[in-house]
């Protein structure tokens, strides 16, 4: 069964909806035919087989609307009806009043329309089935042979010699009456999928998530939860919160509709937490409170895991010049400019489509610079919320906000003293935090987050983007003050479309790094897959070269990677000569980047995650460019 079922009380209905199922292109309505003694239970047949949304008329509505829990949208009977219903009557020529029988929903205005129409009416409202035979039998007795109503008081006038035109509900009506399904349907799946998400958002964070309504009563209890309390959510949800937790102070929130942050608590007797609470307004009345809590033994784990990988981490380049594999001319000028980039101090602009290797760049000069044995401190702008990238860059003291840890924590810059800081994606740090970097350069002093003192920092800074910087400072978007300052100095990296000749060397290098990972003994590349690739118009550049290659060796079977292996992974199209290619020339360079990351999407599904993959973007940066993508229709999914 479809999703929307469309429940009818006659043959002539049931046509009207057919017609409009077939003209509309309906595929997910279908069609039941029932009579007053069996409505419910096909209704119920329809729900059990998968029905979401009923559509229906008259008595049927009525019924299926007290008796099941399922959206039921009614076809409206309109005065249009109503007239056709009478028309009827007055061409047959029969003298004497109309009797008009029906649930208010049917016969709703027909007194007035009958009078309006010059026709004399006596008009019966019921609420249930069984009055028509009632209603029928009585005005029968006052004289009256002529009804209106729908087809179960048809037959039973004629039962009694008596004549009756049925109120039809037409084709306006019922498209009508199956578009508002559609919409609910559509409106229900929304609800579902903001429902799901909420509940995976609670159950993902690390903190512990128990809301409670205005009576105390547990309406939210998340998985964390459920670890710290000993109690399932099965067991908590619908329960008094001091049933699960005695020693609550969520009650007192409710009362005196005060917050409280960082507040350390013991549960049980036995786990400290360190808890927060607030009070839920709405319309300036307490409707409820929220606590989240944390398992102070949990919090400190977590700082100790972090400790050891940022030990691990180490701060410091991977990468130098002879790391580089080119053999085009356009690569071998990028090097010569960046070895004479690192014998000096001077800002540094990477500039390039992704995946070209611009971080690549950044740590070679970083080796080759005075400051080669001090720390390489890289950070991708767009990779963190708004929220944190202030935290990160300049530090914070104890105690400047919620979560700060204790002694407070040094930031990057100061991490990166006496080395190098890379800023990746510099386009994307917010405007706001762009002038207090451009203050950072100038002054070489930071100050963190709630603080007071200066703490001077001797660092180089290099930048790099994907994007037009000149262009966004034209449109306001990034500080012209601030792109000079890291501008002094700037490296283009071209695309492998400028480098074809570095195609060859690149899939051999990553073939061979591949192979030796993954023990597939002996590989190499054919002729024809080599072709392939130098014609192959890479989005994302050598990050998506080395995708392909990589997966080529984890897929074939051969000893020779043919153009089958490497066509299985999400590409772009080709074209028969680079030189060729098409692009219209009435859209900008940022309308040709949404049009592909909509192209991208939608062939994936909306998933984030292989979408972020085939782009060569990172996760925060597609997400942005989701929301501001007008193109994009399909609600977008983090399958991460």
């Amino acid at each position: 069964m479809k999703e929307i079922v469309v429940v009818t009380p006659f043959s002539a209905m049931a046509d009207v909806t057919h017609r409009i199922i077939a003209e509309n292109g309906y595929s997910n309505v279908d069609l039941l035919e029932a009579e007053p003694g069996n409505v419910l239970t096909r209704a119920r047949s329809a729900i059990d087989a998968g029905a979401r949304v009923i559509v229906s008329r008259g008595g049927f509505f009525e019924l299926i609307r007290s008796e099941f829990d399922i959206p039921t949208v009614e076809v409206k009977v309109n005065a249009f009806d109503l007239i056709d219903a009478f028309s009827e009557v007055k061409a047959s020529g029969i003298d004497g009043p109309i009797g008009v029988i029906g649930f208010r929903n049917v016969i709703y205005g027909a007194e007035t329309i009958a009078r309006v129409m010059g026709l004399p009416a006596v008009c019966c409202e019921i609420t249930k089935h069984s009055d028509i035979e009632v209603e029928v039998g009585r005005l029968l007795g006052q004289g009256i042979r002529s009804f209106v109503g729908d087809n179960n008081v048809k037959m039973a006038a004629q039962r009694s010699n008596g004549k009756a035109s049925l109120v039809q509900s037409g084709p306006q009506a019922m498209q009508i009456a199956i578009q508002q399904a559609k919409d609910i349907l559509y409106a229900s799946r929304l609800q579902k999928e903001k429902a799901q998400q909420f509940s995976a958002i609670i159950d993902f964070v690390h903190d512990g998530i128990i809301a409670i309504d205005n009576r105390g009563i547990i309406t939210v209890f998340n998985s964390v939860s459920e670890k710290i309390t000993g109690y399932s959510r099965h067991e908590a949800m619908g329960r008094q919160i001091t049933e699960v937790i005695p020693e609550t102070r969520l009650l007192a929130v409710l009362e005196n509709e005060q917050s409280v942050i960082g507040d350390i608590q013991t549960l049980n007797n036995q786990t400290v937490v360190a808890a927060s609470r607030i009070p839920v307004v709405v319309d300036g009345e307490v409707r409820g409170a929220v606590a989240t809590y944390q398992d102070i033994t949990d919090v400190q784990r977590l700082e100790q895991k972090i400790r050891i990988k940022l030990a691990e981490r180490g701060f410091v380049a991977q990468y130098q010049f002879s790391d580089i594999i080119h053999g085009s001319a356009a690569i071998a000028d990028c090097i010569r400019s960046a070895q004479k980039f690192a014998a000096y101090d001077a800002s540094v602009l990477i500039f390039g489509p992704s995946g070209v290797g611009k971080e690549l760049f950044a740590q070679s000069i970083h080796r080759a610079s005075p400051r080669r044995n001090a720390p390489f401190v890289a950070i991708n702008c767009a990779a963190l919320p708004e929220t944190l990238i202030e935290s990160e860059l300049f530090g914070y003291v104890e105690g400047s906000f919620t979560g700060a840890v204790r002694k407070g924590k040094a930031g990057l810059f100061e991490m990166a003293h006496g080395g190098t800081i890379f800023l990746d994606e510099i386009s994307e740090l917010p405007v706001l935090l762009q002038g207090r970097l451009l203050r950072v350069l100038q002054e070489k002093q930071v100050m963190r987050l709630g603080g007071d003192k200066l703490i001077p920092v001797d660092v180089r800074i290099i930048c790099a983007t994907n994007r037009d910087l000149r262009q966004l400072v034209d449109a306001h978007q990034f500080r012209g003050d601030l792109f000079f300052r890291i501008a002094i100095l700037s490296l283009y990296i071209p695309p492998l479309s400028e480098r074809v000749e570095d195609i060859e060397l690149l899939s051999l290098h990553f073939l061979k790094e591949f192979v030796g990972r993954y023990q597939k003994g002996r590989l190499s590349l054919s002729p024809e897959a080599l072709a392939y690739l130098r014609r192959y118009q890479f989005k994302g550049n050598v990050r998506e070269l080395r995708g392909m290659i990589e997966r080529a060796v984890v897929v074939t079977d051969r000893r020779v990677v043919g153009i089958d292996d490497l066509e299985g992974m999400p590409q772009s199209p080709v074209a028969t000569d680079p030189g060729q290619a098409q692009f219209p020339d009435d859209m900008t360079l940022r309308e040709l980047e949404d049009e592909y990351i909509a192209h991208v999407f939608d062939k994936t599904g909306g998933s984030v995650k292989a979408s972020s993959a085939i782009l060569g973007l990172g996760r925060t940066t597609l997400w942005r460019r989701i929301r501001d993508n007008r193109r994009i229709t399909r609600p977008a999914r983090d399958d991460s």
